[in-house]
């Protein structure tokens, strides 16, 4: 579609995401900004990379929405990859999403997600007023990813009874991986 590119719109901070796919006018999640390091993503024997998303919900969102901490607490969310391959070795990666409590935990031996309160202080799932910090330590296992165009698109949203899918925040990176398939 003509002109697509130019209405995307960038997040704040050091990163290359894009709000989408839901727009950012249907997202309640103010976002002040977004840290990726090392940008990009690095696939190169499972090296580590980190992520802080800072915002909040606006005060006027929360009264609005009648939001109660059970809306966040019960939040979810889902990250879907797809790929265009560089060798084709088979079919393009076709979409495939996971899901999963948005609360701090481990997502995988030595891979966290983490949240924070406006304090600094640790806590299991968003705030609901004032900042919110979501954190993350991973790898992507380069034996596994085959070279190409690869999509993330993030999607967070509510939980609790009469919010489940308002969205939080909805972002999408594309960026060029490079296989490790030499490991």
């Amino acid at each position: 579609m003509p002109g697509a590119e130019s209405s995307k719109q960038g997040v704040p901070g050091h990163n290359d995401a894009f709000y989408g796919p839901v727009p950012k006018a249907e997202q309640i999640f103010d976002i002040e900004f977004l840290e990726i390091a090392p940008s990009p993503i690095p696939v190169i024997r499972s090296k580590y990379f980190f992520i802080l998303l800072r915002g909040e919900i606006p005060p006027s969102t929360r009264q609005k929405l009648h939001l109660e901490p059970a809306h966040l607490s019960g939040a979810t969310l889902s990250i879907t990859l797809s790929a265009v391959l560089e060798k084709k070795k088979g079919e393009d990666i076709k979409p495939h999403t996971f899901t999963f409590p948005l609360r701090t935990a481990e997502l995988a031996e030595g891979a966290h997600l983490g949240i924070r309160d406006a304090t600094g202080a640790y806590v299991d799932h968003m705030a609901l007023e004032g900042r919110s910090d979501i954190l993350t330590d991973y790898w992507i296992p380069g034996p596994f990813v085959q070279t190409g165009i690869w999509t993330f698109e993030i999607e967070a949203s509510l939980g609790g009874e009469g919010k489940e899918g308002t969205c939080l925040f909805a972002l999408t990176l594309t960026q060029w991986l490079e296989g490790d398939e030499g490991w």
